[in-house]
């Protein structure tokens, strides 16, 4: 925003349409294009897709192998080889089960009926939630819940303490190391990450490079990697197999768009007047799990607020169920209707 200005959400310009991959989800919302791509490390194609009222998708990563959905290692510039991956952002579901088919030539969807499907609600989740993000989100639970859905509250009690031990270790160690690789491999024509992060315009992402280059969680990134990513792996796994769960649902993101702070970047926000947080933590909360250990997931519109404002769920599935859950977004997505487009 600082460099070339902000991109605005909508369903009001006043608003972000959140990120990163918010150009592609405004344009979406705007009826300009009908789909695009976006990239998601943390959550860029599903925050995007909650905020603007659209449909973002990130496909399995797992641990880079075999179980990679997309080959997408040579065409975007890293962040971090271990979360990053593109993903398909359209108006539903539906035309990202199209463009996933078109990438990776996988046939029809599975049938799935919404009648008897378990699908679990993690409670830190749904925990401080924006009023107005709740209200729509609970609205949506009850008309799935009358169509034969079975939701299971699981506690999932040591999810954000797993999480915050292997996200931000990994994600701040690869941002340099991976770039570094890539531009040399590449030959670009600025070789160092230091002389890109001197030219970052914008302070909050700037001061996220004066963390990489400082190297400060560098000597936990070993054990992050190989010892509690994948305790955190086999704790959602064992969630999805011991509740026999189908999927994992809950708000993509805490609250709705905010104001755009155009001079300085909004570092902190209130959520219905309580103390202030840092903004990129609320809006990463929710979807950086299945970021760090690699499992699809789905933002689908909701519903609109009360304040005009779409509000998105996400659903989770297990590694490598990148079809079927696409199926229970398409299934989900037919029951709960489209929302009103923008007013432009």
């Amino acid at each position: 925003a600082t460099h070339a200005g902000p991109v605005r959400n909508p369903y009001d310009p006043a608003l972000i349409p959140g990120g990163s991959s918010g150009g592609t989800a405004a344009a979406i919302a705007a009826r300009i294009v009908p789909a695009g791509l976006g990239t998601d490390t943390g959550g860029s194609t599903r925050i995007p897709a909650a905020l603007t009222g659209t449909a973002g998708f990130r496909p399995s990563v797992g641990n880079g192998g075999a179980e990679r959905r997309y080959d997408d290692a040579y065409g975007v510039v890293p962040i971090s080889h271990t979360r990053d991956t593109v993903g398909p952002m359209a108006r539903s579901a539906a035309d990202i089960a199209l463009l996933d088919g078109v990438i990776t030539g996988a046939g029809p969807l599975p049938a799935v009926a919404l009648n008897g499907l378990r699908i679990g609600l993690p409670a830190p989740l749904w925990a401080g939630l924006e009023r107005q993000v709740e209200d729509v989100a609970r609205a949506a639970l009850k008309k799935l819940e009358a169509a034969g859905v079975v939701f299971v509250p699981v506690a999932m009690s040591e999810l954000a303490d797993l999480n915050g031990m292997v996200g931000g270790p990994i994600a701040i160690h690869e941002a340099r190391v991976d770039l570094q690789a890539w531009l040399a491999a590449n030959q670009a024509p600025v070789q160092t990450v230091a002389e890109i992060a001197a030219r970052i315009a914008s302070p909050d992402v700037r001061a996220i490079y004066d963390e990489v280059l400082a190297g400060t969680l560098d000597p936990h990134y070993e054990a992050a990697l190989n010892h509690w990513r994948p305790l955190l792996q086999a704790y959602i796994a064992a969630t999805f197999a011991d509740e026999r769960l189908d999927a994992l649902l809950f708000p993509t993101t805490r609250l709705a768009a905010v104001q755009i702070d155009e001079i300085n970047g909004s570092s902190t926000v209130s959520i219905d007047g309580a103390p202030p947080i840092d903004t990129m933590e609320a809006f990463l909360r929710n979807t950086d799990p299945a970021s760090t250990c690699g499992i699809p997931g789905l933002s689908l519109p909701a519903g609109i607020s009360a304040q005009g404002l779409p509000v998105g769920l996400e659903i989770d599935g297990p590694l490598g169920s990148d079809r079927r859950l696409l199926a229970i977004g398409v299934a989900i997505e037919q029951l709960l209707g489209e929302i009103p487009p923008p007013v432009l």
